[in-house]
């Protein structure tokens, strides 16, 4: 591990932790506003410098630091331990080809446009662009031209730099000697030589010209090496216009200091050059020992914060980011014939894709129906049957069930004389009272107009007494509007005479025994019609004032059968697919309607049609002879086929 001089009067310390006593570091207080951290390879190994880049205070040196061989490794960890956003690798100046060119003074603008033009014409292809750069150098208060500085880095160059996981920019050493000079003029070039790779790079600035050179040169032997750079000083300055004399003394001078420092690698800086970057740097507490090992870096950093920017973002290869879906389509719909294939594809789906998509369609449905014809003649006739069926039920009420719905909302001991139900029309019941026991007539009367009230199927019941009379049997009138005809409760056992039928209940049976006391319930219409109890009597009726127990009281449990209702009237709980109700279940109430020919059949009118198929289809439900049964299914047929093309006719 080498100790290498750090910046003077600053401690040093050595992090071992991280970086496995591979790191000599000298640190200062540290700052995360634009930093950077340049790196050079010199005597075998990789050495940085981190720097503070202000554009209004200044460059501030932060952190040296050396790394024992190419530890790519060691370098990232220190990076990461730092935080350090932007990396520069020094590119030697025997990889980079260097040009210069005069400019005349002139406004910016037209300054940069002329230094582009001679880009063009100096490089004529030599390297890619983002391996290119030009700046012009600062010029001195004196001059009247201005200097061109053109840098090319080929891609035939080896120099690759360490492997790092975000990819640096690279500075070449001679860009970072031109602005360690700034604007001064001095009399001495700044010379850097690096000996292991032959780099040389030089500085010199006579009268109002600057002349900036990078090359290689063989420097094996020492007397070799002053011979080559006596001669490419004196060739040098001899370009800028000075005199022999002045050009012979000047490269005698600068050849005698090269020979005189040790080591692979000398820079030297004229002594107005080392005054002008105390200057520049803030708290600078630099010699030309410091200088003579961390010069080129510093010049680098001193380089992005002046006029020589542009020559500090060389790129070893150019950035290349991976495009999303959306830029890939966008980029490919940009071409011609991509444009022109998407369109014809188009045009073929629209032609043909629904004629393959229907096709697909049927191929799968004759696979997973073979006798596909005969299930959509079934489903048109389904369909047609319950169109039928809905415009009847939209016109005709189910008479039967409504009588079974007011039979199960009538107590026991209530006698119905007349039932009146026309369609669209309020029912009217007439009926009697005939309490047994401890009931009272208007407590039964008004038990019933609370059942069928709460029962879903009526509404707006009202209740009229044809005699005042308190005790005894009372005739009373009960009507009442058909709210939901087609709502189908489902009653308690103790209401539903259909499931308790009231034969049973006179013989004592429990309901269920020796029947199936399953309820046929429409999905969706149906609801719970809870029965209603029967109030006090005191709570129904007024007691007389001469009584002396305040009134008769009604029961609930032990009321006795219904006067003079036999299991025989013919109104159940439910109207099945026979209307039937009670005990007569098994007994068919339909009659068999006159069979009719096609051409009878041809002359109804629609309402005529009408009633004939309900006849029929009433008629179907409790045939049983077989050929009875055939008959009306081809007249119900004729019928709908008949009714389908009134319809037509009628809409044509």
């Amino acid at each position: 591990m080498n100790h290498l001089p750090g910046v003077p009067g600053g401690p040093g310390n050595t992090d071992s932790s991280i970086l496995d006593q591979t790191v000599t570091s000298t640190p200062r207080t540290t700052s995360d506003f634009n930093q950077v951290l340049v790196l050079h390879y010199r005597e075998d190994a990789w050495h940085g410098l981190l720097a503070e880049i202000d554009a209004v205070k200044g460059t501030r040196v932060l952190d040296t630091v050396s790394f024992q061989g190419q530890q790519d490794n060691a370098i990232q960890a220190w990076i990461d331990q730092r935080d350090v956003k932007a990396v520069r690798i020094i590119l030697p100046a025997s990889n980079v080809i260097c040009r210069t060119c005069s400019l005349p003074e002139t406004d910016e603008e037209q300054m940069e446009s002329a230094l582009q033009l001679q880009v063009e014409t100096r490089l004529l292809g030599a390297a890619p662009m983002h391996r290119t750069g030009a700046a012009l150098l600062p010029a001195a208060s004196h001059a009247s031209t201005r200097t061109g500085l053109i840098l090319a880095w080929p891609e035939a160059s080896e120099f690759k730099g360490p492997a790092l996981e975000d990819e640096p920019c690279f500075i070449p050493d001679i860009a970072a000697l031109a602005s360690l000079a700034d604007e001064l003029h001095p009399a001495d070039p700044l010379v850097w030589c690096d000996r292991t790779d032959g780099s040389v790079g030089l500085v010199l600035a006579q009268q109002e010209r600057i002349l900036v050179r990078a090359t290689q040169e063989e420097l094996d032997h020492e007397s070799s090496t002053h011979d080559r750079f006596q001669s490419l000083l004196l060739e040098t300055a001899l370009q800028t216009g000075s005199t022999p004399d002045s050009a012979e003394s000047m490269a005698q001078r600068t050849t005698a200091s090269i020979a005189a420092v040790q080591g692979n690698q000398v820079l030297l800086l004229p002594s107005e050059v080392i005054e002008s970057i105390g200057e520049r740097v803030i708290d600078a507490q630099i010699d030309e020992d410091w200088l003579h090992d961390w010069g080129i870096c510093l010049g680098a950093a001193l380089a992005m914060g002046n006029d020589l920017v542009l020559l500090t973002t060389f790129r070893r290869e150019l950035p290349e980011e991976a495009p999303d879906f959306l830029e890939m389509s966008r980029e490919r719909l940009g071409m011609k014939n991509a444009a022109a294939l998407l369109v014809l594809v188009a045009v073929l789906l629209l032609v043909f894709g629904p004629l393959f998509v229907h096709g697909l369609r049927l191929g799968i449905l004759s696979l997973l129906h073979p006798n596909l014809d005969a299930q959509v003649r079934s489903y048109e006739e389904d369909t047609n049957q319950a169109t039928m069926y809905k415009a009847m039920m939209n016109e005709a009420w189910p008479m039967s069930k409504l009588l079974a719905d007011i039979a199960n909302n009538t107590p026991e001991g209530i006698d119905i004389e007349s039932i009146k139900i026309g369609h669209g029309e309020p029912v009217k019941i007439r009926g009697i009272a005939k309490p047994s026991g401890d009931d009272v007539a208007a407590a039964l009367a008004t038990l019933m107009k609370a059942q069928l009230q709460g029962s879903g199927v009526f509404d707006e019941v009202t209740l009229r007494w044809e005699n005042s009379e308190t005790y005894g049997d009372r005739s009373f009138d009960i009507s009442a509007e058909v709210k939901r005809p087609h709502f189908r409760p489902i009653y308690a056992t103790e209401q539903d005479f259909g499931a308790w039928t009231l034969s049973s209940r006179r013989s004592g049976e429990r309901p269920g025994d020796g029947e199936d006391m399953g309820t046929l319930v429409d999905a969706g219409t149906s609801s719970t019609a809870s029965p209603v109890p029967r109030p006090p009597a005191d709570d129904r009726v007024d007691a007389p004032s001469g009584s002396s127990d305040g009134g008769r009281t009604a029961s609930t449990t032990s009321r006795g059968s219904r006067t003079s209702r036999s299991s025989s009237d013919g109104l159940a709980s439910r109207g099945n697919s026979d209307n039937q109700g009670a005990d007569l279940t098994n007994v068919p109430t339909g009659r068999i309607p006159e069979a009719l020919t096609e051409e009878q059949i041809s002359t109804l009118s629609m309402d005529e049609a009408r009633i004939k198929l309900k006849e029929v289809s009433d008629a179907r439900k409790h045939v049983r002879d077989e050929a009875v049964s055939e008959r009306l299914r081809v007249e119900f047929r004729m019928i709908l086929d008949h009714m389908r093309k009134l319809r037509e006719s009628d809409n044509s």
